[in-house]
């Protein structure tokens, strides 16, 4: 065997250590896509479950958000603040969707609970108060959203059912 013709043989074994390492690359690279996207979904099923249990050990949540008469300062606050959490966690997902860490469709069913959150005149007031504080983006989607959509009736039919 000849100079050249190892040297050819050793080129064929490098090309072909190169593909292999290509191949468990993006292997490694789709793993990781998959455990990144796994802990974002856990991310954002947390923070849905912690905003429910927070109208779970607070059930005047809703009734502050819909009654007819002015609520206390201390509500107020306490919706404000709810408000927040919840709109945070919508935020992170969009931020996640837009980032292509999230599939449209995860993406639609998580956002829709705006409706819910910006859904009384009370909490169209107060998302006025605080959406300077969320990235551009996520605050106009969120206006776009709720802009032409009247106000849910949600809290006065729970409040009907015997």
């Amino acid at each position: 065997m000849t100079l050249e013709q190892i040297a050819l043989i050793a080129q064929i074994i490098g090309v072909a250590v190169v593909a292999v390492t290509l191949i468990y690359l993006t292997i490694q690279v789709r793993q990781g896509a998959e455990q990144m996207r796994s802990e974002s979904r856990q991310a954002q099923l947390a923070n849905d479950q912690t905003g429910v249990y927070k109208f779970v050990e607070f059930p005047d949540l809703g009734r502050i958000a819909s009654q007819g008469e002015t609520p206390t300062f201390e509500e107020k606050t306490q919706l404000f603040f709810w408000m927040i959490g919840q709109l945070r966690a919508r935020e992170f997902e969009y931020l996640q969707y837009k980032s292509g860490a999230m599939t449209k469709e995860a993406w639609e069913t998580y956002r829709d609970v705006i409706f819910f959150v910006l859904g009384t005149p009370r909490t169209r007031a107060l998302w006025e108060l605080c959406k300077g504080y969320f990235n551009a983006d996520f605050a106009q989607m969120a206006d776009d959203m709720v802009k032409d959509v009247p106000p849910i009736p949600l809290w006065d039919e729970i409040s009907k059912i015997k």
